[in-house]
């Protein structure tokens, strides 16, 4: 299972995210035709949508489940 760690801007708090958590906030407050990124787009979602804004990405995890 792939995590990520992302660092809050405003607190510089450090959080280990699932992908669905990464994904609720790429796609979370969009309009109706908006469509929703998921786990083979994702990294390009981040880039566009988050990135600098409230968080930053500092690693990808890969964990063996």
């Amino acid at each position: 299972m792939k995590k990520v760690k992302v660092k809050d801007l405003e607190t510089g708090e450090i959080q280990v995210w699932t992908i669905e958590q990464v994904l609720f906030e790429i796609n979370r407050d969009r309009s109706a035709d908006w469509t929703p990124y998921d786990e083979s787009d994702w990294e390009e979602g981040w880039r566009e949508w988050c990135e600098g804004d409230y968080y930053t990405m500092l690693e990808i995890m890969e964990e063996k489940e």
